[in-house]
């Protein structure tokens, strides 16, 4: 695997991570169930589990695992750079 295809896996992981936490946030700002809420972050969890057993799996090596994480974190840098708050004066962590 090259490194370029390392970070697009990684982004593309990366992609499906943040839409996951996204459906979290909804289902908890909504009101909804809190098993759910919960239920979503086990789901995360494997996720991120399930990825890296398919890349240690595959034979991937440390370097490519590392462009990988690289890619996941450009996705999440671009996530909380361009996703505003509905309600910006109740963002602690800006």
């Amino acid at each position: 695997m090259t490194a370029s295809l390392a970070i697009l896996a990684g982004a593309a992981f990366g992609l499906l991570y943040m839409g996951v936490l996204w459906g979290a946030v909804r289902i908890l700002t909504a009101g909804r169930s809190m098993w759910l809420f919960a239920a979503m972050g086990l789901l995360r969890a494997g996720l991120l589990v399930g990825a890296l057993w398919l890349a240690v799996w595959s034979g991937a090596t440390a370097v490519e695992i590392a462009f990988a994480v690289l890619g996941f974190i450009a996705v999440r840098l671009l996530a909380t750079r361009f996703v505003k708050p509905s309600n910006p004066e109740r963002a602690p962590w800006k």
